[in-house]
């Protein structure tokens, strides 16, 4: 199953779904149309009966680079608010749709995993990656702050105190330093990767999924707190960032490889 342009890629085999950001040129930043038909992929893995696991990892040497820089450069200066409402609404359907799923999902990290990219990882229920992978939500180095659920994932995966040095520094992080902190749940060697991750998504394909299906249920209602409040926050200091001017001074900054004035 592959897109139009062949950005999105999947293999569907002995109960896996095998899902593949492949756009390794640009390090597999997210397009739109790479947003949509990555939405569209996983609804169907979610609602096909062949399939009891989802892994997504990213073709090339990395996971994904998260959004694509020159079109959000170009949604600032065509003032074209809109689109970048569409922007945010789809990626947070995205990213809800991946965490809704009853199914059991792994992020395979195979490189580096930042912005929305590190986000699609955090709405899988479980992520494995390289010992070359690296991880972080650099949003303050353009100007702009997390979205899709980011804040939400993120503080219910590693320590709030840690996640707020994360979105304030834009630190990045490798992969022993996120095993540590829990961001990740196993490190492996790069050339193992595939190959293990493919392994351990067979292992829960064999469990009983509806089984499966209702430990995740509980886990998550376990914490307490709802996806679609701090979305909605996010969502409106997102647009205030959009609106100021040093959105479109950071990007240009970050761009240009300089420190933004």
């Amino acid at each position: 199953m592959n897109t139009p342009t062949g950005h999105i890629l999947c293999d569907i085999s002995d109960g896996v779904a095998a899902i593949t950001l492949n756009r390794p040129e640009k390090l597999n930043a997210i397009t739109d149309p790479m947003r949509a038909e990555l939405l569209r992929v996983i609804q169907s893995a979610d609602t096909d009966p062949n399939v009891r696991v989802i892994t997504i990892t990213g073709a090339g040497k990395a996971f994904s680079a998260g959004g694509d820089i020159p079109y959000l450069k170009h949604l600032k200066e065509t003032n074209n608010e809109k689109d970048f409402v569409r922007l945010l609404d789809e990626g947070r359907t995205l990213v809800q749709t991946l965490r809704d799923s009853h199914k059991p999902t792994i992020a395979l990290v195979n490189g580096p995993a930042f912005g929305g990219g590190l986000i699609i990882a955090m709405a899988c229920d479980i992520r494995v990656c390289s010992r070359t992978a690296s991880f972080g939500v650099p949003f303050v180095k353009i100007g702009l702050g997390p979205d899709w659920g980011g804040t939400y994932l993120l503080t219910r995966i590693v320590r709030i105190a840690k996640a707020l040095e994360m979105f304030f520094t834009g630190e990045r992080l490798d992969a022993e330093e996120a095993l540590r902190i829990g961001l990740v749940n196993h490190v492996w060697p790069l050339e193992e990767l595939q190959r293990r991750g493919a392994e351990f998504a067979a292992q829960l394909a064999a469990w009983p999924h509806e089984i499966l299906a209702r430990y995740k249920r509980a886990v998550y209602h376990a914490a307490n707190h709802t996806f679609e409040d701090t979305a909605d926050l996010e969502r409106q200091y997102q647009l205030e960032n959009f609106r100021s001017d040093q959105f479109i001074e950071s990007i240009d900054a970050f761009l240009e490889r300089r420190t933004p004035r």
